[in-house]
């Protein structure tokens, strides 16, 4: 698929699968720094949680500097930044100062900057493919979605390979050399635009409560961020006690529980290759509903199987399902909010997507508690269903 794309954005695509998997080598090493560090679960899962804080808290004023600054230079911007913070983890530890509170104001600012960075990404898409070879929205975001899923596949296969022979906490330097990638790929791309405006506190808030409003008033992109809300919700249920689930109630050994995980990441890469195709033969309003069905399918499957597989089949199933929806409704979004209104409205739809994780993460943890961990499977099927109710009654249907 990548061959498919034009030059500028092939070149970017693939600095891109560098850096990618780089944060994937930082995402794996986090938590074992943090268990060298206090060998505390708490710790761990506390560092997990705070990367949605400023999703919440930030995302709306992001949205706007996405939609007033130069996009181009926000991309280089966040790169460097990025770079610069995390080599500060290994460079602190080199020095012997290094401490737990370090790891938590790192990495509630990367989060800041990760979420500044992909949502300009989302937005440039569109003047990439019109300034180079006028390629469809759908195959650029799917070598996009692409990119990100062979990410999720090497990046821990990596770095459970890298940590065993230079450690947790020189792995990180990687990232910090695939930064440098990005940033001369992000320097070759044209003129990505702005829209010029004041960027004073009374603007930043006209502006956030523009972006809110707009999405609130437009009854498809709301149904959008109303199923992603859903389904985060369901997926973050099972996610959250996956690992207990297939330790305690499957009892299954180290192997078996990566082939298990692993399937995820192969069902999001597949999710990247078919969506194109089935675009070509099926319009929006049934294939994105049909996805969702297809999900819901899945989690079926793992509810009634006891195939020690089934929990990887399933959300292998749906994680190919979730990637060729979010590739057709990043598209649609790309084709329907204008274009000086995107990144404000991403970015909410972001805030409001993110909310429902760590709420789905406590629900799985309670019905995993106080009833069984399979159960969440159950939870996960039913929200997944309400996506399918959304398309059928929604403007989604009409596409």
């Amino acid at each position: 698929m990548l061959k498919k794309i034009f030059s500028s954005y092939n070149t970017f695509l693939f600095s891109l699968l560098v850096s990618r998997v780089g944060d994937a080598l930082y995402t794996f090493a986090i938590p074992w720094i943090s268990y060298e560090l206090t060998q505390s679960a708490l710790i761990m899962g506390t560092i997990y949680a705070i990367s949605v804080l400023p999703i919440l808290l930030f995302g709306p004023i992001v949205g706007v500097l996405v939609d007033k600054w130069d996009r181009k230079n926000l991309m280089l911007l966040a790169d460097v930044l990025r770079a610069v913070l995390i080599s500060l983890i290994p460079l602190f530890h080199f020095m012997n100062i290094l401490q737990i509170w370090h790891l938590y104001v790192i990495s509630f600012a990367l989060t800041i900057l990760s979420l500044l960075f992909d949502v300009t990404i989302i937005t440039v898409i569109p003047n990439i493919i019109k300034q180079s070879t006028g390629k469809k929205l759908t195959t650029a975001n799917a070598a996009f979605q692409l990119v990100n899923q062979l990410a999720d596949i090497i990046g821990p296969i990596l770095a459970g390979f890298l940590i065993a022979i230079i450690g947790g906490f020189n792995i990180l330097w990687i990232d910090v050399i695939s930064f440098c990638l990005t940033f001369l790929a992000i320097l070759k791309l044209p003129n990505l635009g702005k829209n010029s405006g004041e960027t004073n506190i009374r603007s930043i808030y006209k502006d956030m409560k523009e972006g809110l409003m707009w999405l609130l008033k437009d009854r498809l992109n709301l149904s959008f961020s109303l199923q992603a809300m859903v389904g985060n919700l369901g997926y973050s249920t099972v996610y959250a006690v996956l690992m207990f689930y297939l330790l305690s109630s499957l009892q299954l050994d180290e192997n078996q529980i990566s082939l298990n995980y692993a399937l995820l990441g192969t069902g999001g890469v597949l999710g990247s290759f078919i969506v194109v195709p089935l675009e070509r033969v099926l319009r929006r309003g049934i294939l994105i509903p049909m996805l969702l069905l297809i999900g819901t399918i899945g989690f079926a499957y793992a509810i009634v199987s006891d195939f020690w597989l089934a929990p990887g089949i399933s959300l292998g199933l749906v994680a190919t399902c979730n990637v060729a929806w979010n590739t057709l409704v990043m598209t649609v979004r790309q084709e329907s909010v204008p274009k000086l209104m995107l990144g404000r409205v991403l970015s909410f739809s972001r805030v409001f997507t993110r909310l429902a994780m760590p709420l789905g993460a406590l629900l799985g943890v309670y019905v995993a508690d106080h009833f069984h961990p399979g159960g969440v499977f159950i939870v996960a099927g039913i929200a997944k269903g309400i996506e399918v109710v959304i398309a059928l009654l929604s403007p989604i249907r009409r596409l």
